[in-house]
């Protein structure tokens, strides 16, 4: 496959970026000349270049949330202005050609260094290399799990991303180097805990997938809702940090658990009832009065009406596209 093939190059390129080096086999024009020529040509220069921020362009699944959560970790960026103001870029971002706008450059990796750059109003320190989207995404995912600071919503948010631009399930396990299994559960936790939840709690780095997991689970079962996190966010102390803002939600759900509501009742005919909570459905039909030959009935044709019932439910879905 493709991408095991460039898997070897793609860290070579990364390596480089630390060291100052191009990488062998890497100094090459863009494979789709004149298509973005000037990039193409920088590509071919090697090592590291000093390029005009107002070049770059973004490009691919967005994996860091404090480039857009509300809660935002803008004083990440903020603490790269300072570092680079006194020491200088110490670590070059990684850029190709941008196919379409020639001259100019996506960035793979580095989003916030450059960022940094942009406030500082100086040129960013780059490695130019010609791949493909396939090669662009394992080498952003590489880049990542090298230094190991993504959280776990973050990675479930960067998977959900990848998956999102059309990347098939491989790529997306590649570029994150992570299991089936693992890549579900991550899919599982960016599909349903809110968006706007998520954000506003922010990437919890001390936070690992239990937390996540078990948030997940308390939305899907209906134990929380969109309000009621967003309610107890809102009323966190000013100041607190993400892990404390998910431990806050966290903590909600067992005084919610310990008011939840009475059972909603309902009596489609006379001796029948049934009974809704959140964790069941149940049905009781009294032996008592005129409902005894009723239930006798119910009680000898039941395991019929649920199967045929369930066939109806099937049926159902399936015409949904379900």
């Amino acid at each position: 496959m493709a991408l095991n093939k460039n898997k070897t190059g793609i860290m070579a390129a990364i390596s480089a970026a630390t060291e100052g080096e191009a990488p062998i086999g890497q100094n090459r024009a863009h494979r789709s000349l004149p298509k973005g020529t000037v990039g193409s040509v920088r590509a071919g220069l090697g090592g590291i270049q000093d390029i005009d921020t107002a070049l770059i362009l973004p490009w691919g699944p967005q994996d860091r949330l404090e480039l857009t959560a509300v809660n935002s970790g803008e004083e990440d960026v903020l603490d790269l202005v300072e570092s680079i103001k006194q020491s200088g870029q110490q670590v070059p971002v990684l850029l190709r050609p941008a196919g379409k706008h020639d001259g100019k450059f996506e960035v793979v990796y580095g989003r916030r260094r450059i960022l940094a750059c942009q406030q500082l109003d100086v040129p960013v320190k780059a490695l130019i290399r010609t791949l493909d989207d396939s090669e662009a995404l394992i080498a952003k995912g590489l880049e990542n799990a090298s230094r190991q600071d993504l959280s776990f919503y973050e990675r479930a948010r960067f998977a959900q991303a990848i998956l999102d631009q059309g990347h098939s399930r491989e790529q997306a396990q590649q570029a994150l180097s992570i299991s089936k299994n693992t890549l579900s559960q991550l899919e599982r936790v960016a599909r349903l805990i809110p968006d706007r939840v998520g954000e506003a709690i922010g990437p919890a780095h001390g936070a690992g997938r239990p937390k996540w997991m078990t948030l997940a689970a308390a939305f899907e079962s209906g134990a929380l809702t969109n309000t009621d996190a967003m309610k107890v966010l809102n009323g966190a102390p000013e100041g607190a940090g993400s892990d404390a803002r998910l431990q806050a939600v966290l903590a909600s759900l067992g005084k919610r658990g310990a008011k939840e509501a009475r059972p909603v009742q309902r009596a489609p005919v006379d001796g029948a009832v049934v009974k809704s909570t959140k964790s069941s459905v149940t049905v009781t039909v009294k032996r008592a009065g005129d409902a005894t030959a009723f239930a006798d009935w119910f009680d000898e044709n039941i395991d019929r009406l649920i199967t045929e019932s369930y066939r109806s439910f099937q049926n159902g879905s399936e015409g949904k596209g379900g």
